[in-house]
């Protein structure tokens, strides 16, 4: 841990929201609910009347021990010696989750889709104290094999990534074709491929179950970073110092910091891969090793990993939205300060119009002395208004020939040809070039302009352009805007020649 003191223990308890729950006298009835209602339905959001009808629910069914959640929630929200007006379930319910979404408790977070409704979703605290129950519980066995492979997988895979001399990685590969061979000679002669047995299948899917749980928990947090910086420039718009400029300086400093940092590139990493996983490679596997593992008779009723790839997706597109609000609530306030400024400058107008008229009457003698013209012209004023202006129209002539039908029009065969060889420039098959590039160069480092001469550019400057938007998202691609690079490609037969900043591939 980074902090083991026991001032950081103490802020802790008091403000983690699991934490909290923990310490609450009707905790074992509140984590129930809200553990079956999320967890154990697979849910990421609820609407909020639809959680207030479970929980009458719930309250119904255990009216024994109602009362420890009312005598919780009753310095808030309940009136002390007066819960009779709270006699049906149904109020009881919705008085407690207003508690529950109360800055005091913060178990749920409540907030409006853009279609009008109210949903409510766990907050990041009350995921991390759900992920430490699920730990904390006793195994029907303890699966170390699985878990220490998983970590000497990485240990190699660290080792493998972070050799610079070639010869190593060299070596590293061959070993791993010779055992790869190894493998394929004893299945050749045997016939029979070695696989997992029924404990290690189990072993192995309930690992990647309790990891992916931890892993949708985890993005609460990422969605609490942005929450963040929303709440801080709230409060930058409320100080009457803030400038527009100030505001938007800081948000983008602030964004850019959460993007560059190792979770934003995390992130980034993820939903490149979630977004763009057009051949269903995720829920190809799990049905695939679902499907194997019931042929080995395996018993497995978690439904979960069925619909991993559609939670994961909606919890980071949670992410993606809340950052478009991010930009949203920017342009709001650039909008509303430019307004304002707008109406400070006819304020500012009619006072110096105000001013001059009143000094002209002054050094004029007053109303009864002659008026005096405030404003000389030479010549004649040249004004132009729509109203002044003659309509002239060109001069048409209406002819009585026979219309043509569409299919007897001449169609232009080069327009026709642009219509259907529409294209699209495939971001993978951009990334398995460079990687085949990669290899042949033994690791070394490379630039896009010597990838291009090797394997040339085929559809345009667009695949040019695609290039600079995969380097955004892969740390392994970099962009040194102060050397520049000229790609030279043909384009219907025409060499075409261009300069762009010089990229890196390491």
């Amino acid at each position: 841990m980074r902090d083991t003191t026991a001032d950081y223990f103490l802020n802790l308890l008091k403000q983690d929201s699991g934490m909290k729950l923990l310490r609450s006298h009707s905790a074992h009835l509140t984590i129930s609910f809200l553990y079956n209602a999320f967890r154990e339905e697979h849910v990421q959001s609820i609407p909020s009347d639809q959680l207030e009808s479970k929980l009458a629910l719930f309250l119904q069914a255990h009216q024994e021990d109602e009362h420890l959640m009312e005598e919780e929630a009753e310095e808030t929200v309940f009136v002390p010696g007066q819960n009779e007006l709270f006699a049906d379930f149904q109020t009881k319910a919705h008085v407690l989750v207003t508690f529950w979404c109360s800055d005091d408790r913060a178990y749920l977070r409540r907030y409006s889709l853009a279609s009008g409704v109210f949903v409510v979703e766990l907050t990041a605290g009350i995921e991390r104290l759900f992920s430490w129950i699920e730990n904390s519980e006793p195994a029907e066995f303890v699966g170390t094999e699985s878990r220490f492979q998983n970590i000497l997988l990485r240990l190699r895979d660290l080792k493998e990534n972070t050799q610079e001399a070639p010869a190593e990685r060299i070596a590293a590969l061959k070993e791993q074709k010779k055992k790869i061979d190894e493998q394929i000679k004893k299945i050749e002669l045997t016939g029979v491929p070695q696989m997992y047995t029924e404990v290690q299948i189990k072993e192995r899917l309930e690992g990647i179950s309790r990891d992916s749980r931890e892993l949708l928990g985890d993005f609460r947090q990422a969605e609490d970073n942005f929450r963040a910086i929303l709440q801080e420039i709230y409060r930058e718009q409320g100080d009457m110092q803030a400038t527009r400029g100030s505001i938007l300086g800081y948000t983008l400093d602030t964004n850019h910091a959460l993007r560059v940092s190792p979770q934003g590139q995390s992130f980034s990493s993820f939903w490149n891969f979630i977004s763009q996983d057009t051949d269903d490679e995720i829920n190809s596997l799990i049905n695939a090793i679902l499907s194997a593992a019931e042929n080995q008779n395996v018993v497995w009723s978690d439904d979960f990993l069925l619909h991993l790839k559609q939670y994961l997706y909606d919890a980071g597109h949670k992410i993606i939205e809340q950052n478009r609000v991010l930009s949203d609530r920017i342009s709001r306030i650039l909008s509303t300060q430019e307004a304002g400024s707008r109406y400070l400058i006819r304020q500012l107008t009619a006072g110096i119009k105000k001013e001059m008229v009143t000094y002209l009457e002054r050094i004029d003698g007053g109303a009864e002395s002659p008026g005096r013209d405030f404003l000389f012209v030479e010549g004649k004023p040249g004004l132009s208004f729509p109203q002044a202006r003659t309509p002239v129209l060109d001069e048409q002539t209406n002819t009585m020939e026979e219309m043509k039908p569409f299919n007897a029009q001449a169609i232009d065969s080069a327009s026709l040809k642009a219509l259907f060889n529409q294209f699209y420039v495939d971001e993978k098959e951009l990334l398995k070039t460079a990687d085949a590039f990669r290899a042949e160069k033994n690791g070394m480092q490379f630039t896009l302009a010597e990838l291009m001469q090797k394997y040339p550019v085929k559809k345009g400057l667009a695949e040019v352009v695609t290039w600079f938007a995969v380097a955004e998202h892969d740390d392994r691609m970099k962009v040194e805007s102060e050397k520049n690079d000229e790609i030279e490609f043909t384009r219907n037969g025409t060499r075409v020649k261009v300069t762009v900043p010089r990229m890196l591939f390491i």
